[in-house]
């Protein structure tokens, strides 16, 4: 009974021993079951999280390369963005710029290095050059008495342009005219056939009174500014002169000229400028009112003279844009 007994344990434990080999044998090669996905991004595999991690290797990112999104093309231009360019310069000025083709006004105008080319619109009844003309008497004293050089006059008659230029003195002015010797109204005229104005011819008296048109106060005005009036230094020293009192500065004075002369009379006359702004010579004439009593006791017409300066600025604006 006992050897019995023993044989049967030896015969239980080679059976055992027969099982756990077989299952052994029989799981080699299985897969095992892949690991839960992690918690924070369900449904995510390892093979998932080595392509988007930036701690995969460079095996596997380059075997499971991620998708990269194409930036989106640049808009296209508008028609609001084309639309902001430089406007287009008309092939004349827009009439509001212009007064050719208007009585009662008119301007006259060139630049200061093409002075050749002056430019005339608008029309007014009588050129009577008025105390534009103190500039021309000016210019011949200067040019008989002093030899053409300013520093050889007396303190005593620089104190006479002043007043004439200035404050458009007449009793300075015609003292001044009273010592050009023989003719002052010959002397005056060669001043301007020097500079090339053969259309004006200035009397012996009264020289307000000649005719002179705003085309050639512009080639005058451009002659005073290259230096060709009597010589460099009157027409320095004349351009200097011309600066009016606060009571005479409307008109160009109203649109940044710092070197101007006007002439007026009365109502019923021509009320007119000339000078140097932004570049160009220029001159202005006007007999629309109303008119304004002025410290001489003659009137000018200020208002108007005040509207056609802001507008021959607003042109000369436009002729350095699309001139």
């Amino acid at each position: 009974m006992v050897l019995m007994g023993v044989g049967r344990d030896r015969w239980v434990r080679a059976v055992v021993l027969g099982v756990v080999t077989l299952t052994v044998l029989g799981g080699c090669g299985q897969r095992p079951a892949a690991a839960p996905a992690p918690s924070g991004r369900p449904g995510t595999t390892r093979s998932d999280l080595a392509t988007s991690s930036p701690a995969a290797s460079p095996s596997s990112a380059s075997a499971s390369p991620t998708r990269v999104r194409s930036p989106a093309p640049a808009p296209a231009p508008t028609a609001t963005a084309t639309s902001q360019a430089a406007p287009s310069c008309p092939a004349t000025a827009p009439r509001r710029l212009s007064v050719s083709g208007d009585d009662g006004r008119a301007f006259a105008f060139a630049a200061l290095d093409d002075p050749t080319d002056v430019t005339v619109e608008g029309e007014v009844d009588g050129a009577q050059a008025w105390s534009t003309s103190k500039v021309l008497v000016v210019a011949a004293f200067i040019d008989t008495t002093a030899g053409g050089d300013p520093e050889a006059l007396s303190a005593a008659d620089r104190r006479l342009i002043t007043a004439a230029l200035s404050r458009s003195d007449a009793d300075a002015v015609r003292t001044l005219r009273s010592q050009i010797p023989a003719s002052p109204g010959r002397a005056m005229t060669s001043v301007l056939r020097s500079i090339g104005d053969t259309s004006t011819t200035a009397p012996d008296t009264l020289e307000g009174t000649m005719s002179w048109s705003i085309r050639q106060q512009v080639r005058f005005m451009a002659a005073l500014r290259a230096g060709d009036v009597v010589s460099s230094s009157t027409s320095a020293f004349l351009l200097e002169a011309m600066d009016p009192i606060e009571d005479h500065r409307w008109g160009l004075g109203t649109v940044g000229a710092t070197t101007f002369k006007g002439g007026w009379l009365r109502q019923g006359r021509v009320t007119r400028q000339m000078g140097l702004l932004d570049g160009y010579a220029v001159a202005i004439i006007t007999d629309l009112g109303p008119v304004v009593r002025q410290t001489d006791g003659d009137s000018a017409h200020v208002e108007a003279m005040n509207d056609l300066a802001e507008r021959l600025a607003e042109r000369l604006a436009y002729e350095r844009r699309c001139g």
